[in-house]
């Protein structure tokens, strides 16, 4: 399986790909935001399905636009309706916050985790899609 991570903390970054490998999924790790949509396909044109199975994906990336802001766009490119995201965040998440990440049909998980925890999260949203 294919794991995207956007996360520009290299500290967790690194942690987030060894857990991975570790897990046995293939890795793809994505610099910034721009590299992540154009290589989804939501900034340039994309044949074929997505490159990755599941994105993982921090709330309070660096720059202008959120990792919310990004799932957003995601979640407007057609192709893209129903690939499986896990926003990870280390801060408080409020209640219109938690209904918009239902509405966007986008798992949370919060910092700090077990290796257990998002191994299995990772599992359950790509088994059902039905990630909330």
């Amino acid at each position: 399986m294919r794991v995207g991570l956007l996360e520009d903390d290299i500290a967790t970054q690194e942690m987030f790909l060894l857990v991975l490998q570790e897990e046995g999924y293939t890795a793809i790790n994505y610099s910034n935001t721009e590299e992540c949509l154009a290589d989804l396909g939501v900034t340039t044109p994309r044949t074929g399905p997505p490159p990755i199975d599941v994105l993982l994906i921090d709330w309070h990336l660096s720059g202008p636009v959120t990792g919310l802001g990004v799932i957003r766009q995601i979640r407007q490119t057609s192709h893209l309706d129903t690939l499986p995201i896990i926003l990870t965040t280390a801060a408080l998440v409020n209640a219109t916050e938690m209904e918009e990440l239902r509405q966007l049909r986008v798992a949370l998980l919060e910092k700090p985790f077990s290796v257990d925890e998002v191994s299995q999260l990772i599992k359950q949203v790509t088994s059902t899609r039905d990630v909330i």
